[in-house]
């Protein structure tokens, strides 16, 4: 079960719940966890610093639960943290915190995510990676869809491993085959 992580202000709230649905997903869409519909929750998110109601989790067959909290410090950065839970020894597996700017909510959302997913199943988890891709625009049926802008029709592009914050690297007007990360894994080249 993951429940929405509590933020007291307006942004910190609706970075909590946002951060909570893409663990989720991260989760579910990894094959091995089905996370509970919140609406089958019998306790609501708390305070982070309680234990929670471990008999109000069993009761609805969460094995694992994980509870969070955000803030919006004063120096205007995000502070996340989280706690992963035993439901049925009623312990703690992990808890951690991190500061980031607001805008990169999502990508400690990931690494929350991997955390879990190493904590839970030993492995290494991935949602904090990135997909580099070529990009291939479709002619129409008129034979349309590359230019002089664009003679060779293809751009390489990079996105999340959920498929967000996608963005192009390139604006298409070199020829991109095969792209490759430079040693350092800094760069794509």
């Amino acid at each position: 079960a993951v429940t929405d992580f509590v933020g007291k202000s307006g942004a910190a709230a609706r970075a909590g719940r946002e951060i909570a649905g893409v663990i989720a997903a991260n989760l579910e869409r990894s094959g091995l966890f089905k996370p509970i519909d919140p609406k089958a929750f019998i306790q609501s998110a708390g305070a982070l610093n309680a234990l929670p109601r471990f008999g109000d989790w069993r009761v609805i067959n969460a094995q694992a639960l994980v509870q969070g909290r955000t803030e919006v410090v004063s120096d205007g950065r995000l502070r996340v943290e989280f706690r992963l839970w035993d439901v049925f020894s009623e312990q703690q597996m992990i808890g951690l915190a991190y500061f980031t700017v607001p805008d990169n909510w999502r990508r400690v959302a990931h690494i929350i995510s991997d955390s879990i997913y190493k904590r839970i199943t030993g492995e290494d988890g991935y949602f904090d990676t990135r997909i580099v891709y070529v990009a291939e625009q479709p002619k129409d049926a008129k034979g349309v869809g590359r230019n002089r802008l664009n003679p060779f029709g293809k751009r390489l592009a990079i996105m999340d491993q959920d498929g967000e914050n996608h963005r192009f690297l390139t604006d298409g007007t070199t020829l991109v085959l095969t792209p490759r990360f430079s040693p350092t894994l800094q760069e794509i080249t």
